[in-house]
């Protein structure tokens, strides 16, 4: 397993953050929502890992198993990811749903896929595909830069707006990215 220096490691990520960060959350603000996630992290260090949540706590394995979302990634955008660095956040990787403790029916009900290139003022793009409901189609690239992305999930800037000015490029889809951004809005 590769080991980050810098930080948390990808396994302990799995084994030990992402619940703690989930039970934490639940002691704050109760969900009873049930999910499956998986993830796919490419590269040293990487491997599959399948989360559920239900009855209100979090299990963790190594492996995979059928998920509503799964995310692909290389490991060192994960660790970046987790450790607030190189312009990347855990928010990245921890999905809307999970965070707020709720999950709707319209993203239960999303098909296809969305890969996210995210470029950084240097080095590599961060890239982040989310597979729901296991679809490969339809499929939407969606090409914008890792603090405007961050913006928009942080509601600083208005999704609609960086794509009418060009900051936001859009490849594939066209229907199935709106139909993430409404099942995804809060």
């Amino acid at each position: 397993m590769a080991d980050d220096t810098q930080g948390t490691t990808v396994q302990q990520f799995f084994d030990e953050l992402l619940p703690a960060g989930f039970a934490a959350q639940q002691a704050e603000n109760p969900s009873s929502e049930d999910v499956a996630l998986q993830y796919h992290v490419t590269g040293e260090g990487g491997g599959d890992w399948s989360v559920k949540i239900a009855g209100g706590k979090m299990t963790v394995e190594r492996g995979t198993a059928p998920a509503l979302l799964t995310f692909t990634l290389s490991a060192p955008d994960l660790l970046d990811a987790i450790n607030s660095r190189n312009g990347a956040v855990p928010a990245l990787v921890v999905p809307a749903q999970q965070r707020q403790g709720a999950s709707s029916g319209a993203v239960r009900a999303l098909r296809g896929t969305m890969a996210l290139n995210l470029t950084r003022p240097s080095g590599d793009p961060f890239k982040l595909e989310m597979t729901f409901n296991g679809a490969t189609t339809p499929r939407t690239e969606m090409t914008i830069a890792l603090a405007d992305h961050v913006a928009i999930q942080e509601k600083r800037m208005n999704a609609q707006e960086a794509f009418m000015t060009g900051k936001m490029k859009v490849q594939g889809d066209m229907g199935f990215l709106m139909q993430v951004g409404m099942a995804t809005a809060s």
